[in-house]
């Protein structure tokens, strides 16, 4: 029989990965990634994708703040994310707030309407907390790549800093627990361009063993904080959405080979 203690993609699984991460590294967010002129010699770059549940968002949020870790959050702007009192907390627990847009799928393809919502949705952001770094959300049974949006107009004339994958350098080590695996087997669109994967692990465990190696000298992680259950019964609905999603996945990267 499973025992909530020894499953993956727990709570208490997500204070092990954090606690291992601010114990042997720097961390900083996206916004000081970008913007600082020396970087630690060991850092962790944390984001956090808020696909739904922005309860967990807090959950999760509050704990990195106990611990001493920075983090960068970004909310999608769909009714039941963008809550903003959860936003105005999670900001004041230390934490970049960023918008996790997906405005060029919302548009079909729209290049003109798509920069007219997404003006709109950053001011709406903006009148809770700063905004400096915008990250698409992937959307994967869309057709259309929402980072795309960015080779017809320059998200700079917005005042932002940069956006989290077209922005990243290469030399960075990409994980994101996407598809829930620490690897790219699951992953459409959650990639840094032009980056090719060296390291890969597959479970929590895995990745810690690998940051209290220290055999890298950055880490940029990604996690989704509805994945990060806090009882049996969120961890079955999550396990079998996440496999369900795999599945779809899978079919779609047969395709479109």
């Amino acid at each position: 029989m499973l025992s909530f203690d020894t499953l993956d993609f727990t709570i208490h699984e997500f204070w092990e990965l954090s606690n291992a991460l601010v114990s042997n590294y720097d961390t900083i967010t996206m916004s000081e990634y970008l913007s600082s002129k020396e970087l630690p010699e060991k850092f962790a770059l944390i984001r956090h994708d808020v696909d739904r549940l922005p309860e967990n968002a807090l959950e999760t949020a509050r704990i990195e703040s106990e611990l001493g870790i920075k983090a960068t959050y970004y909310f999608r702007t769909t009714k039941n994310v963008f809550v903003p009192e959860i936003i105005k907390e999670v900001s004041n627990l230390g934490h970049e707030v960023g918008y996790h847009y997906e405005v060029l799928s919302e548009t079909n393809g729209d290049y003109d309407k798509a920069i007219a919502i997404f003006e709109k949705n950053l001011k709406k952001f903006r009148k809770i907390c700063d905004v400096n770094t915008i990250c698409m959300h992937g959307r994967p049974l869309s057709k259309f790549d929402n980072r795309d949006l960015w080779k017809v107009h320059d998200f700079r004339k917005f005042g932002l800093l940069g956006e989290a994958y077209l922005s990243a350098g290469k030399e960075l080590n990409y994980f994101s627990d996407t598809g829930r695996s620490w690897g790219s087997k699951n992953s459409l669109r959650d990639f840094i361009p032009g980056k090719t994967e060296n390291f890969s692990v597959d479970t929590t465990p895995e990745l810690i063993d690998l940051v209290e190696s220290k055999k890298l000298n950055n880490i940029y992680i990604l996690s989704h904080p509805e994945r990060w259950s806090c009882s049996m019964f969120d961890w079955g609905l999550y396990f079998g959405m996440d496999f369900a999603v795999n599945f779809v996945k899978k079919g779609l990267m047969a395709v479109r080979k």
